[in-house]
Parts: structure tokens; C-alpha cells; sequence
């Protein structure tokens, strides 16, 4: 028969209550007591009665985590940190994943509020702050932000991030960058990107930004993938059109691979072609402040492109994979999230690290602490730096 609560604390010579502290609130409990405890509860197999405690402490347990898209690893990473935050601290955590839909996540939240779910952890969406308005449980805003400060939020410092791309590329000579984004519309963190390169201006640095209309991971790598050949495209054509000039009207050996398809593999065969549907179903793809992609003819060939989170980025490689063409070589590559593929690609490609662990492990605290009022601070926006990586640069 196991052992109950009583039986422990007898059996220890302790207080039922500091067996109780021992599990659900470690650091109330002596370092030696509680190791005491601790091995004593492992050894006989104590689970403590979670139903029991919900009527003492006249309240749920359950909390409740809402995330976008458990297909990414990068998020399917923090929300095992969250769950593992959650159980550790004594509560039971229930994990729904939004798919980037309006719909689902008012659902998901209208679910959890009937459960009697105590708290909430958050990726939002640009509807999330209307959901929300009527809810009374602690909040906590992980990775995007609703902009109202009503919510503490945890996330990455997107200015630092920005500030760290763009300053790398300037420094690798690029004049003129391309960087993709994800909607603005919908997704805070795109938005708080873009309003950053905003603020990054470097002396003789120009950009191209391209805005993905789409919000899911698929939908992010399939469009970057087709701007990305179309940036090839035009920038092969330029300059097969300077070699000719220079030529006298005789095509370059570059210039009749890209025309016939052919390639060595070392940059002068283009695999694919974009044709003129293609070019015209990618502005549907876009949003409409995207960079107009006629001007790509008559700007500074692109010599540098930045990938504002790891989907993008993956499709930016297949474009460079589709034109048989070494990575970061006459175009200088560089993306956030440090995503676990950079590690078999045969160059190295410098990336932006995420904080998102960090960040969803502190969201977690945060929110049982408020739960328990153990933390009655006003609201707080924390912004963790990310770190610059490639082979050659580390910064913190």
C-alpha cells in the first residue's frame, strides 16, 4: 500500500506541511531537509494528490499553454521547457498549438477558460489582445507581443538582432541587402523586425524588403524559395548583360549555361528559370509593400540577404541549391535562429542565436509566481540579446 502524506512525515520526523513545501516549493525548505525529502518521496513512489490540493488552496492547477506551430523545433523546444517548468512547480500544464489560426486560438483559449485553467502562457497573435480583454487570470506573452502592457512578455531583443545583422553584412562590404519577412500583419516579431532595420542605417548600405503574406512555416520557406530565384535570376542576368558588353556582344561561357539550363556547379548554371506567371503569382504571395521586384533590373545587384527567422531562411537556401550555387559566396547570407541545419551545410552561414529556452523558461516562472503571488510587480516587457554566430565572429 503506498505511503501518504502523514505516513512520510511521521516516518521523517518532519510536518506534513514541509513535506508539501519540499515538493511544490523547494527553495521554503532547508537544502538538507529537503534532499531528505526529496529521496525519501523517489524512493517510495509519493504522488502528491493534486485534486486534494486544489480544494485547500480553493483554486485550479491547470495552465494553460498556447503556442503556433508545434511543427517548428525551435517552438516545439520551449514548450517542453514550459510543461517541464510546470510540473516541476506542482501544476498540471494543457498544450494546444494555434497553426497560426484566428479561429484556433480563440478556440483553444475558450476551451482552457472552462477547464478552470489558473494561468495563461501565450504565443500571440495580432487577434489575441481582443481574446483576451475579459480573461482575469495571470498572462504571460511569450516570443510576440499584443502591444497592450497589460501582460509581462518575454522575448528576444529584436533592435540588438537587427543592430547585429545588418552591421556584419556592412562589414563583409555588401551595398545592397535583401531581407525577407514574414507578415507583418499578423506577427508582432516580423513587425518589431522590420521596425528595427528601420533603425539600422548604414553609410552606403541599401535594403529590398520582401514581405511573405503567408504565416505558416510551409508558406514562409515556399515564397522565400521563389524570391530567392528571382533574385538569382536578375542578378545572373546583369551580369551575363555586363560580361557581353564588355565582350562585344559575345556571350559569356556564365551566360550560355544560364541559357541552356546547364550549370558546373560552381555558380554559372541557374538550375531553374522564374518565368513571367511565376513572377506574376509571387506578388499574390506577397504583401503589398514588398519590394517592387520590376527594380531589381535597376538597383545595385543584391549582394547581401538577411532571412528574418529560420522558415524564411530555408527557402533562401533551396533558391541557392536550385541554382547550383555555393552559399555565401558572391552573396553574403545571414540568418536569425540559429536553426540545427546550418550544422550539415557545407559553408558556414552566420545566424542570429534565439533565447526562446531562456525566454520560456522565465515565462513560466513568471507566471506561477504570479499565480502564487509571490510576484505582484507591475507588468514587465523583458527583451533577452541574442548572440551573433558564424566561424569567423562571436559577439555577445
Amino acid at each position: 500500500m503506498a505511503e501518504s502524506l502523514t505516513d512520510i512525515a511521521r516516518k521523517l520526523n518532519v510536518a506534513p506541511s514541509t513535506i508539501s513545501r519540499a515538493i511544490s516549493d523547494p527553495s521554503k525548505v532547508a537544502p538538507k531537509t529537503r534532499a531528505k525529502i526529496l529521496s525519501y518521496v523517489e524512493k517510495v513512489g509519493y504522488k502528491p494528490n493534486l485534486s486534494a490540493r486544489m480544494l485547500r488552496m480553493q483554486r485550479s492547477t491547470t495552465i494553460g499553454i498556447v503556442v503556433n506551430d508545434l511543427s517548428d523545433s525551435l517552438i516545439a523546444q520551449a514548450a517542453n521547457i514550459m510543461q517541464d517548468v510546470a510540473f516541476k512547480r506542482g501544476y498540471f500544464p494543457v498544450l494546444l498549438s494555434t497553426e497560426e489560426s484566428r479561429t484556433k486560438e480563440r478556440e483553444s483559449i475558450s476551451r482552457l477558460m472552462m477547464t478552470n485553467i489558473c494561468g495563461l502562457v501565450i504565443i500571440p497573435s495580432s487577434a489575441t489582445a481582443s481574446i483576451l480583454e475579459n480573461i482575469n487570470i495571470p498572462v504571460v506573452e511569450l516570443d510576440r507581443s499584443t502591444n497592450t502592457n497589460h501582460n509581462d512578455e518575454f522575448r528576444m531583443d529584436d533592435q540588438a538582432a537587427m543592430q547585429m545583422a545588418t552591421r556584419y553584412l556592412h562589414e563583409q562590404g555588401c551595398k545592397h541587402i535583401a531581407v525577407f519577412f514574414g507578415n507583418i500583419d499578423r506577427i508582432s516579431s516580423f513587425k518589431s523586425r522590420y521596425l528595427a532595420l528601420n533603425t539600422c542605417a548604414q553609410e552606403g548600405l541599401t535594403y529590398s524588403t520582401f514581405f511573405v503574406k503567408g504565416v505558416t512555416s510551409n508558406e514562409l520557406t515556399s515564397t522565400a524559395r521563389l524570391i530567392t530565384n528571382i533574385i538569382l535570376d536578375e542578378r545572373h542576368a546583369a551580369t551575363a548583360s555586363a560580361a557581353t558588353s564588355a565582350g562585344g556582344h559575345k556571350k559569356s561561357k556564365a551566360s550560355a549555361d544560364h541559357d541552356s539550363g546547364s550549370g558546373n556547379g560552381n555558380g554559372s548554371g541557374s538550375g531553374i528559370s522564374v518565368d513571367v506567371d511565376t513572377k506574376s503569382r509571387l506578388k499574390e504571395l506577397m504583401l503589398p509593400i514588398s519590394y517592387d521586384l520590376s527594380k531589381l533590373k535597376s538597383e545595385l545587384p543584391i549582394d547581401g540577404m538577411i532571412a528574418a527567422n529560420h522558415s524564411l531562411a530555408s527557402g533562401m537556401v533551396q533558391g541557392f541549391n536550385d541554382h547550383h550555387l555555393p552559399l555565401n559566396k558572391d552573396i553574403k547570407l545571414f540568418t536569425f535562429d540559429h536553426p540545427d541545419w546550418l550544422s550539415v551545410l557545407p559553408e558556414d552561414i552566420p545566424s542570429i542565436t534565439h533565447p526562446l529556452n531562456k525566454a520560456a523558461d522565465l515565462a513560466m516562472n513568471r507566471l506561477i509566481d504570479r499565480i502564487e503571488n509571490k510576484y505582484t510587480e507591475t507588468v514587465e516587457a523583458r527583451l533577452l540579446r541574442p548572440q551573433l554566430l558564424s566561424s569567423s565572429h562571436i559577439e555577445e
